[in-house]
């Protein structure tokens, strides 16, 4: 009697644990299927709410971490280091229509904005252009071993002139 009793547990557990990855992959890895299409029209269409935002002072470090997205969680620890090591050289860092502890002050974005993907770190230099747009590293695991910022935080008069947009990489991401 036990016997049945404990398969049927295995197999209760085994479906849930089938039905909690399908959501996951269809809710949370859209990076494998889903790409912005003009980077460039990406590009300027945050430089163009990053200039409209006068709460906004430069160098910047601009988290976009929104609270209805999982992959937040997976991004959080990350963003908290890239935020002390920001600051430390000199970057004002903000976090986008959220309140988390840690990651800067609140600023919102205006109510026409919208972006396909998040999280999204974007990094300006002193004279307000953004140097770097996009993932915050390569991995599903958001973590420091693979972060693509890290060279950009060094010396915010030191940032390339040309932007650099990381969104070709395999990461968790949430679609809007």
């Amino acid at each position: 009697m036990n016997y049945k009793i404990w398969l049927s547990f295995v197999f209760v557990l085994a479906i849930f644990a089938v039905a909690t990855s399908y959501w996951f992959t269809k809710t949370h890895t859209d990076w494998l299927v889903k790409d912005v299409p003009d980077s460039m029209l990406y590009l300027e269409n945050w430089q163009k709410e990053i200039d409209g935002n006068e709460q906004i002072t430069h160098p910047a470090i601009l988290h976009w971490l929104p609270m209805n997205c999982l992959c937040r969680y997976l991004t959080l620890n990350h963003a908290t280091q890239i935020t002390s090591e920001g600051q430390s050289n000199g970057y004002h860092v903000f976090q986008l229509d959220t309140d988390s502890h840690g990651l800067g002050k609140t600023v919102e974005l205006s109510e026409s904005f919208t972006t396909p993907l998040s999280p999204i770190i974007i990094i300006t230099r002193p004279n307000g252009k953004i140097s770097y747009a996009g993932a915050y590293s390569d991995g599903v695991r958001c973590n420091t071993g693979t972060s693509m910022v890290y060279r950009f935080l060094e010396d915010p008069e030191k940032l390339p002139t040309r932007p650099l947009i990381g969104l070709d990489v395999k990461t968790c991401r949430c679609v809007e």
